[in-house]
């Protein structure tokens, strides 16, 4: 069974490299039009923000630039109703395009395309222990994975609440704890094909506005 999931994690690892290089050889035409954009807007391309990643150990995490230089000082929880973003970063944010440069972590290594989102430290240092951060990364993070499809709506949700980030502490990082837990102890190729199918799933209900759970999705929880 260990063997099975070595020679499947391998398997995992290949596809990663496969789908950033061919993922980053077909939006080479969306880098060069936001790169033009931003630059022109007086902004870097890329921001880089350190993410928590395999067995616990920090690594920056690729996105490409939605606000002002030094907007994060203001806070690292964003809600739709967020004044920080700029006209250009909103869209960005809104088709999930800004998320497209983490093909360059995934091909690096330090991401794969499906597992436990990435988080900043100094927010889950706050509900988690270090072994506890460690054990929450036995696979490499992911662009997309259980715990973000869960939670796709996620910067809606804490715009409706009075204290989103004690709502983000005590309800979105242990549900996504819970979630992700599952994910690595059940983990096989199927179910990283099944999360994938499901992320296309929600990318095209959110373009339309429908923010509904997929059924896909609990039938992927049921019994978790």
């Amino acid at each position: 069974m260990v063997q099975n999931r070595k020679i499947g994690l391998f398997i995992k690892y290949f596809f990663d490299k496969v789908i950033a290089i061919i993922g980053l050889i077909i939006t080479s035409p969306i880098f060069l039009f936001v790169g033009i954009i931003l630059k022109l807007q007086g902004e870097n391309i890329f921001y880089l923000q350190k993410r928590v990643g395999y067995s616990g150990q920090e690594f920056k995490m690729f996105k490409f630039t939605t606000m002002p230089k030094g907007s994060e000082k203001l806070g690292l929880i964003t809600t739709t109703n967020d004044s920080r973003p700029t006209e250009f970063g909103r869209f960005l944010r809104k088709t999930k395009i800004n998320e497209i440069p983490q093909l360059i972590n995934v091909l690096i290594g330090n991401m794969s395309v499906i597992g436990p989102r990435p988080l900043i430290k100094s927010q889950i240092s706050e509900s988690l222990t270090d072994k506890e951060i460690e054990e929450y990364y036995r696979m490499r993070p992911g662009i997309t994975g259980i715990g973000s499809l869960y939670f796709h709506n996620e910067d809606r949700l804490l715009a409706e609440v009075e204290d989103p980030h004690t709502y983000y502490n005590e309800v979105i990082t242990p549900k996504k704890q819970h979630l992700e837990k599952v994910y690595t102890e059940s983990w096989s190729l199927l179910l990283d094909l099944r999360i994938f199918v499901l992320t296309l799933r929600i990318l095209f209900l959110d373009a339309l506005g429908i923010s509904k759970k997929s059924s896909l999705l609990e039938d992927i929880l049921v019994d978790r």
